[in-house]
């Protein structure tokens, strides 16, 4: 079964089924003496129009070798004539300029190739392989025997030191001189039991975020992201009466009694609780926390697990449930979003925080008001530039397509219309896949950067390099993928013109990383974390720093 589009065009309804979609129509300019582009890829049912933009006749025929076949052509065309045909064979067409020498003496021809437009799926998306970037790093040690680091952020007023987060529940505080680690909140007692399969297996719950608060110098607060048993009702559901969800996303809020000194630690007795929120599956979790420059508490949240994001999907021998036709493009529950609160407020219905007055969708029916932007399939990294405040997300894609987004106020990033620029179809059932969208589903905010599954499994957001230590890196965006094979992730950069490049690793072919995530710290250097198991188990964790 085909999946069956429909959105809001121009005011009426526009229907998208793949294999039965409108066709595009291709643009061809007519020059004097030439065509452009002259060789053009396009699919079976689509439009060419050649318009004359030359200063004399031109005209546009079947044939090769500066010969005509007969089969088609256009008139003579004045300069601002347009000729176009429909193509419905596959294969290759070539054509030409016959009028005076344009063909025989200046070379005025072009070719078509046409392919058949089947169903729509397309098993090679992105065919262009990610190439090696002309920056080459290093890899230095900072600390070691960490479990499954995840994150790295910086305390206010302690720039010496960089605050990591491990899944299985340690949130370390590590000297960046020395590598020298100590526990600084220990909430292992708080979250469900890890492993999917039993200790030792994969699990994506875990601890999953830490963000210290701007002013922490003098109120000495921070919050984490948590993964924890259910607990009772929570503040945000999309699970059916009477059907339990598989854990709960618990928002935290933690005090440390003297904040300006290194020694001082978290108050275990001093949780509070902002908010608590229903997880459908164990997977796709979001998991990240910051501030933002206004100061605001940025939190992101996944599509609730599971896959392609509808009900009805077998997933671990189980039909999925909570998920509705897709929470991606539904704003009128928090998953599939990145939320946007303030922790000092109380106008949220539990009355634990606030809810900023300039969020983008306060009062607008079907949409929850703690929602900044929403479409989203699994944005388990997100971070700030430093400098301008640009907010980048990585966003782990389904079964083909990693993006990076660039969120604004209000966006709507496409899942599960989409997945990266190709829309996207669950497949009632069997595996969901991408197909060309013809026409773009409108409203919907594309990626700045993509790959495919050639390339990798899950796109790791990173930090945009403020450091000093690698000035050829000043403003690159650095991010990975998890891992294109068995314990080799990969460390990735975008060019200037957002080109997915990797970082060339000199005296090694490899990572040899499962990559969970990156840490930044005061002096805006950036640190690859990651383990050799690929779960959170074990203690073969590692915190390394980017180096020239």
């Amino acid at each position: 079964m085909k999946r069956l589009i429909i959105f809001p065009l121009l005011g009426a309804l526009m229907v998208l089924l793949p294999g039965i979609s409108p066709a595009n129509t291709i643009e061809i300019t007519i020059g004097d003496f030439f065509f452009t582009p002259s060789t053009v890829t396009v699919t079976q049912g689509d439009t060419l129009k050649w318009t004359n933009r030359g200063s004399m006749m031109h005209n546009v025929k079947s044939g090769q070798k500066c010969t005509p076949d007969g089969q088609w052509g256009s008139s003579n065309l004045s300069t601002g004539d347009s000729f176009s045909m429909t193509v419905d064979e596959t294969g290759t067409i070539s054509y030409l300029c016959d009028i005076a020498t344009h063909c025989s003496s200046y070379g005025q021809s072009g070719k078509i190739e046409v392919k058949a437009d089947d169903d729509g799926e397309i098993e090679n998306p992105i065919p262009e392989p990610i190439r090696k970037g002309d920056i080459p790093i290093r890899l230095e040690t900072v600390a070691t025997g960490l479990t499954a680091p995840n994150w790295g952020t910086i305390a206010p007023g302690h720039p010496d030191r960089l605050f990591v987060t491990d899944q299985d529940g340690i949130l370390w505080a590590i000297q960046l001189g020395t590598g020298e680690k100590s526990v600084f909140l220990d909430v292992r007692n708080r979250l469900v039991r890890l492993g999917i399969s039993g200790s030792g297996t994969f699990d994506e719950r875990g601890l999953l975020g830490v963000a210290f608060h701007p002013n922490y110098v003098t109120n000495g607060l921070f919050y984490t992201y948590t993964s924890q048993p259910v607990d009772g009702p929570a503040d945000f559901s999309t699970m059916p009466s009477g059907v339990p969800a598989n854990h709960q996303s618990v928002i935290t809020e933690w005090n440390v009694p003297d904040p300006t000194d290194p020694d001082s630690v978290a108050d275990p007795n001093s949780a509070q609780e902002l908010l608590r929120i229903d997880q459908p599956q164990f997977n796709h979790d979001g998991g990240a926390l910051n501030f933002g420059p206004d100061n605001m508490l940025y939190i992101s949240l996944g599509d609730g697990g599971g896959a392609d994001d509808v009900d009805g999907q077998v997933f671990l021998d189980t039909d999925m449930v909570g998920h509705g036709i897709g929470n991606g493009q539904d704003p009128g529950n928090v998953l599939g979003t990145i939320l946007r609160i303030n922790p000092f407020g109380s106008n949220s219905t539990n009355g634990n925080y606030g809810i900023p007055s300039n969020n983008p969708f306060i009062g607008r029916a079907g949409f929850v008001d703690e929602i900044f932007a929403y479409g989203f399939r699994n944005p388990f990294r997100f971070s700030f530039d430093t400098t301008n405040g640009r907010l980048y997300v990585g966003d782990v894609g389904q079964n083909k397509i990693e993006e990076v987004d660039l969120v604004t106020s209000g966006g709507n990033y496409g899942w599960n219309l989409k997945e990266g620029t190709f829309c996207f179809d669950p497949d009632n059932g069997d595996p969901g896949f991408v197909f060309k969208c013809k026409p773009e589903p409108p409203g919907l905010k594309g990626p700045i950067a993509q790959y495919d599954h050639d390339e990798g499994t899950a796109v790791i957001g990173g930090f945009v390099y403020r450091g000093s230590g690698i000035p050829a890196l000043q403003g690159r965006y650095i991010f990975g993928d998890l891992s294109k094979t068995g314990g080799s992730g990969r460390l990735f950069y975008l060019t200037n013109e957002n080109k997915v490049v990797e970082f060339p690793l000199p005296g090694s072919t490899a990572l040899n990383l499962w990559l969970f995530g990156f840490g930044q710290d005061a002096s805006g250097e950036v640190y690859v974390l990651g383990n050799t198991t690929g779960v959170p188990f074990k203690k073969t964790g590692v915190v390394l720093k980017i180096v020239s």
